[in-house]
């Protein structure tokens, strides 16, 4: 029987008296070597290894003998490693991917000399280990040679494994001798890619913990497959196919939990294990958790999971077990850290900072006060560690239970005021944008007076379009951090932040976020202690509310507005609220007061010789003969508006009266003098460069149409407003039941059900009252 080397080595130092150091020091051999010898990972020395330890060891022939026969090297076996882990009794779903990495492993045969390569990466707990494996089984019969894994430890408890660790364990699995220094990673490395050359071996390269690991540890045999798994992106390897992990979607996520709990109380109760599902935000981790506290829980209800798991403080206390845990899964990640991503890790601590649902980066260095460069560079970080999903150009996404993580490390490194004051700088970042645009197109005599360049502080190098793209993509954001600073010590900015976002809500026809931002301005007493405010703000929510179709709102907010004294010391801004006040009368049929409103406009226009003004007051008299009959003052009074604004007006006021001129002649049924109003306001509209305006002005020549019976024409149209308006929900469903009026007009009730349906499902998703008027037409038409 052959004796093991390491017990022969130490036996005789230890007869000589000699430490490992001493021994080394006498025979020129390494310590490490010495080390690894006497453990026996290393079990055949070199033959000139054995010469030197030998005269280190002052070795009679007879013990040198003993010494040479132990480490004597005998002919290799090829070893057969079969190592894979149990595949995951409840794995489920993952069609896409397993699809893609079966298509690349079936690719192998048209590669001929390049090793197929994959890497599954994605956050901490999503199932790359489980969809490895698995896939590594389906396979499996593909490399007849042998299977090796190996998990690196890169992402967890202790360190990641070293390069030769890693070597020497995967030589060992195939029964090659190591290098008799086992620092020597080339040496180790060579050997192992000698050992694959003309193998079949598929080797799983779990729990990497980044490219530079797994580098050496690549076989150099176009004849083997490597999966790989980490949580830190792999785009470091060249030719690497890699595979990007996403949470599961809810069915898969249900059927995953029926599987763990184990007995029928998922199947029983779908409403529930759909809420489990989504508390766990679909992580595979979160979900195995909360699987095996109901399958260790029989007498417990899915309900009652439910209930403990909603408290979203307690929540990552719930997604715990003995040896398995949600919270320290995150911490892993941020433990395998580098020195470089010290400063991302330390903002992703302070996240807990931001409420919403996505991270624009500007609001993050915002949040964080540091520059935006700087900020960028930290998310970017994170992303590569899986800790946050970037979702677009400088825009980041938090899974929930990490947003859960972060609010407690946040909490811990902040007090309240330091979260009120990053609450501060988000809104004035808001502010800013919002005066940039307002000052540089919207500027009105009251905003001048009021302004101060201060409010601007950052912005000044953005132009309106990037501005507006800005506020396209954060504004259910804003909203959210307008909601919350109404029971902050912030308040007191609220009316500038609101006054500076209510042209971008015009612009851009969200009536009803105007209506809401409004709405949570005038809520809070200091938003009425500045006189500038006091009259701005509902003047300007007034316009919204019309917009929105709420026409008595509309004047309740005029008339607050025409009791500011601040409106009645700038008579631009008077007659406008007295003209804007007559408009809302007349949508009310209230033709009297709306008579008497604008007419005291025009009377202060006269004065002061405001001709735009005006007219503008005109206008609203001529819509208010025109609902009363008269023709003649409607002639009269709309001839006089249109030849002032045709001759002094800028494009968007010659769009505003036109537009209206022209509805009121469709009204009253003269439909050649709406067609012309309406042709001219179009024109107006797009010189302005005003999309909306455009659609709203072909909104206007559809319903001329189909007053005409000219269907065609009409439905032309009101398809051209729609491909402009699509996306603004309230647009869209009021241009959306127009069209199924025409289409239902010309015998076609199947299209004519589909617009008013579609109309339905958008008022009733924004919770509007318009969807009672429209749900009775889909009614009528099934």
């Amino acid at each position: 029987m052959t004796t093991e080397f390491g017990p022969v080595l130490r036996k005789f130092r230890k007869a000589a008296g000699l430490s490992q150091e001493r021994l080394a020091a006498s025979s020129g051999v390494s310590v490490e070597a010495i080390k690894t010898l006497e453990s026996g990972r290393r079990r055949h020395p070199r033959s000139g290894t054995l010469r030197l330890l030998a005269e280190g060891l002052r070795l009679a022939p007879q013990q040198r003998a003993e010494l040479y026969t132990a480490g004597a090297r005998t002919k290799a076996r090829v070893t057969i490693p079969r190592e894979l882990p149990d595949d995951v009794y409840a794995f489920v779903g993952r069609e896409d991917q397993v699809a893609e990495l079966e298509k690349t492993f079936t690719a192998q045969e048209s590669r001929p000399g390049v090793v197929v390569t994959s890497a599954i990466g994605g956050m901490g707990g999503i199932g790359k280990t489980a969809l490895a494996v698995h896939m590594a089984h389906l396979v499996a019969d593909r490399y007849p040679d042998g299977q090796l894994y190996l998990n690196l430890g890169g992402f967890g408890p202790g360190r990641p494994m070293t390069v030769p660790e890693a070597l020497s364990r995967l030589m060992d699995s195939l029964g090659v001798q190591g290098p008799d220094d086992p620092g020597d990673a080339h040496e180790a490395a060579s050997r192992y890619r000698s050992a694959l050359s003309g193998r079949r071996v598929l080797v799983v390269l779990d729990n990497a913990a980044d490219a530079a690991q797994v580098a050496p540890l690549l076989p150099g045999a176009s004849t083997c497959a490597v999966l790989i798994t980490s949580r830190r992106a792999m785009t470091a390897l060249p030719g690497v196919v890699h595979v990007m992990l996403d949470v599961l979607p809810d069915q898969d996520g249900i059927e995953m939990l029926a599987q763990i709990v184990g007995d029928n109380r998922i199947a029983r109760d779908p409403v529930n294990a759909l809420a489990i599902v989504r508390l766990c935000g679909g992580l595979p981790l979160a979900l195995h958790l909360a699987g095996a506290r109901l399958a260790d829980e029989p007498t417990w209800a899915v309900a009652d999971l439910v209930r403990r798991l909603e408290t979203s403080r307690h929540r990552l206390d719930e997604l715990a077990t003995a040896d398995r845990d949600v919270r320290a899964s995150i911490e892993f990640s941020l433990a395998a850290a580098t020195e470089r991503d010290t400063d991302a890790v330390a903002a992703f601590k302070l996240l807990g900072l931001h409420e919403g649902d996505e991270l624009n980066v500007r609001v993050a260095a915002a949040l964080l006060d540091l520059p935006v460069d700087d900020v960028s560079r930290r998310l970017e970080r994170l992303v590569d560690l899986y800790l946050i999903e970037s979702v677009g150009p400088h825009r980041y996404r938090m899974h929930d239970l990490v947003r859960s993580y972060v609010k407690e490390t946040t909490a811990a490194l902040t007090d309240a005021g330091a979260r009120e004051a990053a609450q501060l700088r988000v809104l004035q970042l808001c502010l800013a944008m919002g005066w940039r645009t307002r000052m540089a197109r919207f500027a009105d005599d009251l905003s001048k007076a009021w302004y101060d360049d201060s409010w601007v502080a950052g912005a000044e190098q953005f132009t309106l379009d990037e501005i507006f793209a800005w506020f396209d993509e954060e504004i259910d954001e804003i909203i959210g951090a307008v909601r919350r600073a109404t029971a902050t010590g912030s308040r007191a900015v609220l009316a500038r932040v609101v006054l500076g976002l209510l042209p971008y809500c015009y612009v851009r026809r969200r009536h009803s976020d105007g209506v809401l931002l409004g709405t949570l301005a005038l809520g809070v007493p200091e938003s009425l202690t500045d006189p500038f405010a006091a009259a701005l703000l509902p003047f300007e929510v007034a316009q919204q509310c019309a917009s929105a179709g709420l026409h008595q709102r509309a004047v309740d907010y005029m008339t607050m507005a025409l009791a500011a004294p601040e409106i009645r010391s700038y008579d631009r801004a008077y007659i406008e609220a007295e003209v804007f006040l007559g408009h809302y009368l007349v949508d009310l049929d209230r033709l009297d007061e709306a008579i008497a409103s604008a007419s005291r406009g025009v009377a202060v226009a006269l004065r002061s010789g405001d001709e735009v003004a005006e007219a503008e007051g005109r206008l609203i008299l001529g819509l208010a003969a025109g609902k009363q009959g008269d023709t003649a003052a409607q002639d009269r009074e709309l001839d006089r508006a249109v030849e002032v604004i045709r001759r002094l007006g800028t494009p968007h006021e010659r769009y505003w009266l036109l537009c209206l001129a022209g509805l009121s002649y469709r009204e009253t049924g003269r439909l050649d003098s709406a067609s012309s109003y309406l042709e001219e306001a179009r024109t107006a509209a797009l010189e302005d460069g005003d999309e909306f305006a455009v659609a709203e002005a072909l909104e206007g020549l559809g319903r001329v149409e189909l007053a005409r019976g000219r269907l065609d024409l009409a439905e032309h149209h009101l398809r051209a407003s729609l491909h402009r308006v699509q996306g603004t929900w309230q647009a869209e469903a009021r241009v959306r039941e127009r069209l199924g009026h025409v289409l239902h007009a010309a015998a076609r009730p199947i299209e004519a059900g589909a617009q008013w349906q579609s109309a339905l499902d958008l008022l009733t998703r924004h919770g509007s009252p318009q969807a009672a008027d429209i749900r009775r037409l889909v009614k009528s038409d099934g």
